[in-house]
């Protein structure tokens, strides 16, 4: 969630194996004298590929995308490499195939993206209708983040409002989970209901629960150690950690052959694995070391599998 608004994907990527769960609850208050409570949750699941490629679905109940169909699925997958993404997928109640580009880049502690959106079949009113959209996140702190979006149909009709959300988005400390307060005024956080703003501003939050299955099957290469028994390693070797649920250095770079010691100094078992599966530490216990040499030279991205908000790059030059 620090990495996107409320109603906008930003293009994100789940790390490779996880299973990703998010629970979106938005809200709303009528007028007096009853002031009648609405609820809108929105359901999201994904599972991340090998491959640059997610999977996933969300459901939402109390839809207003088509009256006949107060329930919503829709079906997607995206595909996003070097700030690019492109999501296609099915709308069920609108009986629409839609469709998001992200374009998104990041200036130190902000973050800035764009969309484009086509919808076949928009609010199956057997219309094409096309949204743009723009959004940012300004990472205060590794845990916290301020985040807004705002969204628009280029042909919008009487009645139907400009989209936009805010939020303030937090990565809740030693855990794999975030957690985003937010407004808007917006209905479900599908590409439809994300679209198209409604009279009634609602409170709501979105948390976020991912399930790494790559620790249980799939890909993995050597486990670290867990008994503490002695690992030969160079003298000369680089050394770094994992603390405070981050890579420290978080961008390391060795001569091709070279060997670099992580030892992880956090109450929590992590993982370094390279986002294209060709080295795994397995899980890496607390107080516990992992050693690799390095002979292949590139550039090659790494994360944390039970905590994929934490990532490294690790450079390694020709010798």
């Amino acid at each position: 969630m620090l990495e996107r608004p409320p109603n906008l994907s930003g293009g994100w990527m789940g790390a490779p194996g996880t299973l990703q769960f998010n629970f979106i609850h938005r809200f709303g208050v009528g007028d007096p004298p009853t002031r009648k409570v609405t609820n809108s949750p929105t359901f999201l699941l994904s599972y991340q590929l090998p491959l640059p490629l997610l999977i996933g679905f969300n459901y939402a109940t109390s839809s207003d995308i088509a009256a006949a169909f107060p329930n919503e699925w829709e079906f997607f997958a995206r595909y996003g490499r070097s700030g690019l993404a492109l999501q296609g997928g099915y709308n069920q109640a609108a009986e629409s195939f839609d469709g998001e580009l992200t374009a998104s880049h990041g200036f130190g502690a902000f973050r800035a993206m764009a969309v484009g959106r086509f919808l076949s079949n928009g609010y199956h009113s057997d219309t094409t209708r096309y949204a743009v959209g723009a959004g940012a996140t300004w990472r205060l702190h590794k845990w916290v983040a301020l985040a807004g979006d705002v969204t628009s149909l280029i042909d919008r009709r009487t009645g139907e409002k400009v989209a936009w959300g805010a939020g303030l988005q937090l990565a809740i400390p030693y855990s794999p989970h975030t957690l985003s307060i937010q407004v808007t005024n917006t209905n479900t956080a599908t590409l439809q209901g994300a679209s198209r703003g409604i009279d009634q501003v609602r409170g709501g939050f979105e948390f976020t629960i991912p399930f790494t299955l790559s620790r249980y099957f799939g890909r993995h290469g050597a486990t670290a150690a867990k008994g503490g028994a002695a690992v030969a390693v160079p003298a000369n070797a680089t050394r770094a950690e994992l603390r405070t649920m981050t890579f420290a250095p978080n961008r390391i770079e060795i001569p091709a052959g070279a060997t670099i010691v992580w030892t992880n100094t956090d109450p929590l078992v992590h993982t370094i694995t390279a986002d294209d599966g060709s080295w795994d530490s397995g899980a890496i216990e607390p107080g516990k070391t992992w050693s690799h040499t390095f002979t292949q030279p590139g550039e090659f991205a790494f994360h944390c599998t039970p905590h994929p908000f934490m990532k490294g790059v690790l450079v390694v030059r020709q010798p």
